[in-house]
């Protein structure tokens, strides 16, 4: 967890983190994702809230890695950026360049393979094979921008 002194309004912070954490945004409520702490992050700054420190100086790891994965503009095999569906399960989210390096057939095995066990409640399912790789170049190709 991140130094209170680095925000200018801690409380405001910890309040946005309790309704993020409890909402049904970004994940099951109580869980915590990538996608609440960007949702998080975001709802800090429209409400008001900053930073004490510049980015560089003032980052941990795990944001240095939410900045990367904002970047790598995840989305489900359509284009979307809501990957739950009608029925509580969850389709497959990947970046952007990981869904252009897999054929139709990668995507739909990767996305169906995310839909089945998440209809069973699971939150984390592995990729196959083939999507690891692509997601693996994705992000490995962020890095290399940073």
């Amino acid at each position: 967890m991140p130094p209170k002194e680095k925000y200018t309004d801690p409380e405001l912070r910890d309040e946005i983190k309790k309704e993020v954490h409890n909402s049904d945004k970004g994940g099951k409520p109580g869980q915590w994702s990538a996608r609440k702490a960007q949702m998080m992050a975001s709802e800090y700054k429209k409400r008001g809230g900053g930073y004490n420190t510049t980015k560089e100086e003032g980052q941990t790891e795990s944001q240095k890695h939410l900045d990367n994965w904002t970047k790598e503009e995840w989305q489900t095999k359509e284009g979307s950026g809501t990957a739950r569906q009608d029925d509580d399960s969850r389709k497959r989210y990947l970046p952007k360049k990981a869904w252009e390096n897999l054929s139709e057939k990668e995507k739909d095995e990767t996305d169906e393979k995310k839909v089945e066990e998440s209809q069973g409640g699971k939150q984390f399912v592995s990729n196959t094979a083939k999507a690891k790789e692509a997601r693996r170049r994705a992000s490995s190709d962020v890095e290399d921008e940073s």
